[in-house]
């Protein structure tokens, strides 16, 4: 099943069965430790778009979104099935009505992203979980899933609630970060049960540059201005600047980093951190 038929009108709910296709194949294909597998679940209350189990006894149910969502249903289905045990993993469709506009695996700045796609970030610690599909013709096939990173735009006026017609969404920055295979790792976070890929966490990342690029040019040196102005000329092309001054401001009160308190003062002015 390299490519799946639409019509040659094709609807959203055909957009969504081939995702849910797609991924009850190549999850299941390229995962050693699923032993078992289902295409709509039926748990009492709710269908689970595509179910696995591993050979831990884990349970996992994948959540394919397509259309429009509030973020209570998105709370209240996560719940649901954590009720039950399992634990949830999301996925978005990157062209589908779920998101504020479309999402491909590259950094921008200042894009939308709609309510349910904030909430999954806070839920997923940092990530939000997109696939695509490569449509030619009547033909689907699935492009290569994806994760989204969001930050603030530096810029104040950017970073509240808009509101277009009927629809609210926010302005973020995106980093793009590869999802390096397609095992999923089930774990807890933010009081729920989730099930994720191996994907890196991107501002776990970027501290960890900032921590070794100070190790490097901070050392025996007290030009704390001149370092920030290095760090931000290093990294604000991939990052923002956004990030940059809250990754800083964590180090500095993780006691990774000395740096002035006029400095911080300055850095923390900028972002109300």
């Amino acid at each position: 099943m390299n490519e799946i038929s639409l019509l040659s009108t094709p609807a959203e709910s055909h957009f969504h069965r081939a995702i849910k296709l797609f991924l009850y194949k190549y999850i299941y294909e390229n995962n050693d430790s699923i032993v078992k597998r289902s295409l709509e679940k039926y748990f009492g209350n709710r269908y689970a778009d595509v179910y696995f189990k591993l050979d831990t006894g884990k349970e996992i149910v994948v959540e394919v979104q397509n259309s429009k969502i509030p973020v209570k249903e998105i709370i209240a289905r996560t719940k649901d099935y954590n009720g039950k045990g399992m634990f949830v993993l999301w996925m978005l469709y990157g062209n589908g009505k779920c998101v504020a506009s479309p999402k491909r695996p590259e950094d921008a700045k200042a894009i939308r992203i709609s309510l349910a796609e904030n909430y999954l970030h806070r839920m997923y610690g940092g990530r939000v979980y997109y696939v695509n599909l490569d449509i030619r013709g009547n033909k689907a096939s699935l492009k290569t899933p994806f994760a989204l990173h969001y930050s603030k735009p530096l810029k104040k006026k950017k970073q509240g609630l808009f509101k277009y017609r009927y629809d609210s969404y926010f302005l973020r920055d995106s980093n793009f970060i590869t999802i390096p295979s397609w095992n999923i790792l089930c774990t807890e976070f933010a009081g729920f049960k989730i099930a994720r890929f191996y994907d890196k966490n991107i501002k776990s990342l970027l501290k960890n540059d900032i921590w070794n690029f100070y190790k490097i040019e901070k050392k025996g040196r007290n030009n704390d201005k001149k370092f920030v102005r290095e760090v931000i000329k290093s990294f604000k092309k991939k990052f923002g600047m956004y990030m940059i001054y809250n990754s800083i401001l964590e180090l500095f009160f993780e006691n990774k980093i000395v740096l002035s308190r006029k400095i911080i003062t300055k850095i923390k002015n900028k972002i109300d951190f």
